[in-house]
């Protein structure tokens, strides 16, 4: 396992500090498709970001970092609302590179699908927060694509590594990770952010599950 830059280890103190994430019995998202799946004993909240502009400003440079060290070639970014709209839009301001927003087209006013200014043609960069599975992801993606915009690449913060790289490989459509959720859970273990019981019992439910 890599070790974490100086700035995923700020990124990473930055999520416990902040309360983005928390430990327990949690049902996500994949919980609506697979209820029989068992709870996740942690619950990533990267939502909670957005109430503490130092957390958020930690999570946009590790971003920009992430990015910069693919080498990833791309037009405008778009986030898939709503836990990453934040994010993107600091990202977009401080990368002056342009941001759009794929969404449900509305019955009034334009009616368009994308909220931003774009041409047919261009490649998208889309941004989550994590990813658990793929489907919100696949979603955005269908709107944008079908708007004629481009997509190789989807960036997150965090891979929960429960399935979803795999889902959008088999997709087309390769993701890049600034950090695994096995990389943040040494790093708190190594730095005495959890302890040794909930380290285990969290890399027991990711083995099980991923």
């Amino acid at each position: 396992m890599s070790a974490l830059t100086e700035t995923q280890q700020a990124f990473a103190d930055a999520l416990l500090e902040t309360g983005a994430v928390k430990f327990g019995a949690f049902r996500l998202k994949l919980h609506e498709k697979q209820p029989d799946a068992p709870l996740s004993p942690i619950y990533v909240d990267l939502r909670t970001l957005r109430s503490f502009p130092d957390a958020l400003d930690e999570a946009v440079v590790t971003l920009v970092e992430m990015i910069a060290t693919r080498g990833l070639a791309f037009d405008l970014y778009a986030d898939v609302p709503q836990a990453a709209t934040p994010l993107v839009a600091v990202l977009t301001h401080v990368t002056r590179i342009g941001m759009i927003t794929p969404r449900e087209a509305k019955t009034h006013g334009s009616g368009d699908a994308i909220n931003g200014a774009y041409t047919p043609g261009q490649t998208v960069l889309v941004i989550d927060d994590l990813v658990t599975r793929a489907e919100s992801k696949l979603e955005a993606i269908r709107f944008l694509e079908a708007n004629g915009l481009l997509v190789r690449d989807v960036a997150v913060l965090v891979d929960r590594e429960q399935g979803g790289a795999e889902q959008l490989a088999a997709a087309g459509y390769q993701l890049h990770a600034a950090v695994t959720l096995s990389q943040l859970l040494d790093h708190w273990r190594a730095t005495g952010g959890i302890d040794e019981a909930t380290y285990e019992q969290v890399r027991a439910y990711t083995t099980q599950t991923g």
